[in-house]
């Protein structure tokens, strides 16, 4: 793997990402490994009582859902990328944590072990009947 560098990514679906990336070529197919990607949101409200606009940022995982930390970019995916300085990776840093903590947890649940006993269908049948001839006394 090439060497990394953190960089702000701007892609054809107009999102911009902020990753760690490593640019790699395999058979002719140019395309980047990025680590930890984040997007960042931005929440604009207006407060009419002091007549001004209020903005907020909030970062989150650009894979939420993802399995890996690492994914793969192609170069045609991207329109520009930039190399970014040593204030935006401190915010890239912080972003990523607080984007980290908000993300859904992946943890494997065996269903085996945390099903719990239902009863059968048949017993269930035999309880809701029961329950129904007691509240309408048939």
């Amino acid at each position: 793997m090439n060497e990394s560098f953190y960089a702000s990514i701007k892609m054809v679906t107009g999102e911009e990402v902020l990753a760690q990336v490593a640019a790699e070529s395999h058979n002719g197919d140019d395309f980047f490994m990025l680590s930890d990607a984040i997007i960042i949101g931005e929440e604009v409200s207006l407060d009419d009582v002091r007549g001004i606009a209020i903005s907020g940022l909030t970062p989150k995982m650009w894979m939420k859902y993802g399995g890996e930390d690492i994914v793969v970019v192609y170069k045609q995916h991207i329109i520009s990328i930039s190399e970014m300085d040593r204030f935006g990776i401190q915010f890239y840093e912080k972003a990523l944590q607080s984007a980290k903590v908000s993300s859904p947890i992946k943890k494997i649940v065996p269903a085996d072990e945390h099903t719990g006993y239902l009863g059968s269908s048949k017993e269930n049948i035999e309880f809701l009947k029961r329950c129904l001839d007691t509240e309408f006394g048939d």
